[in-house]
């Protein structure tokens, strides 16, 4: 294996937990030995990255508390090197409104994502989880930079959205981002690595979700963690242990990064 000089991690079932219902924030949620490993990692020489489908203002606090200043959010669409926006992406006014028209006919809950914000409205019905906080929003407004919108899926169809150029990405139980074809964590990594003069021999990432594949294919080491599904399992160099026992910290020491 090359020097690795940067680790992307997701964050949800990678870095916390999945929130379990009770209504805990990311924080909590985030064991006291990854919180051991970030910090250990933050005394190398190698970058650690969060790379994750939420946007920047959901995971403020994590940042802040690991120290963290490179960040690939939004499925890739908006990417920070020690603290700069260098790619930030937003959908068209026209695909966005019939996007929003097709969740609004269906009763889909649903809200908007900006790199900062969530909204939604009355037609929105979306309930978040503790770690969204929501902004309140005329029926009527479409708000500006919207990157990507988070919808709810609670029945047994697979959801579909036939608006050219859109996709859906499972991120959790029941939810879905609406995005562009063209976006995942890669094209976030691609922008990412450029910047910083960095080759994928020199690039590590830890994840446990579906859209963490194409972020999988992308590195030189894929990490899933034990609490990963199978499919992920599969696409990975290396499997850890499970987020609850360790599994960061685990990953890091076995490839002496730590």
């Amino acid at each position: 294996m090359g020097e690795i000089k940067v680790v992307f991690f997701y964050v949800d079932g990678t870095l916390a937990q999945h929130n379990s219902g009770n209504n805990s924030s990311i924080l909590e949620r985030i064991p006291d030995s990854t919180f051991q490993a970030i910090d250990l990692l933050q005394k190398t020489e190698v970058i650690p990255v969060i790379a994750t489908g939420r946007n920047r203002g959901m995971i403020e606090q994590v940042l802040q508390k690991l120290g963290i200043n490179n960040l690939i959010a939004n499925n890739g669409r908006y990417v920070e090197v020690n603290g700069k926006v260098i790619k930030h992406d937003t959908f068209d006014q026209q695909q966005l409104k019939e996007i929003v028209t097709f969740f609004r006919n269906r009763d889909i809950p649903f809200c908007y994502e900006t790199a900062e914000t969530l909204y939604q409205n009355r037609f929105s019905k979306f309930i978040p989880d503790s770690s969204m906080t929501i902004k309140q929003i005329s029926d009527t407004v479409i708000p500006d930079e919207v990157i990507q919108l988070i919808v709810r899926n609670e029945t047994n169809e697979q959801l579909k959205v036939p608006v050219k150029g859109v996709k859906l990405v499972k991120v959790a139980h029941d939810v879905y981002d609406v995005t562009q074809d063209f976006s995942n964590k890669a094209v976030g990594i691609s922008a990412f690595m450029s910047e910083c003069q960095i080759n994928q021999q020199q690039t590590m990432a830890f994840g446990d979700e579906e859209n963490d594949l194409e972020m999988f294919k992308h590195v030189h080491m894929a990490i899933a963690m034990g609490n990963a599904p199978k499919i992920v399992q599969q696409a990975a160099d290396f499997v850890t242990d499970p987020i609850d026992q360790n599994g960061i910290l685990h990953g890091l020491k076995h490839f002496g990064l730590i």
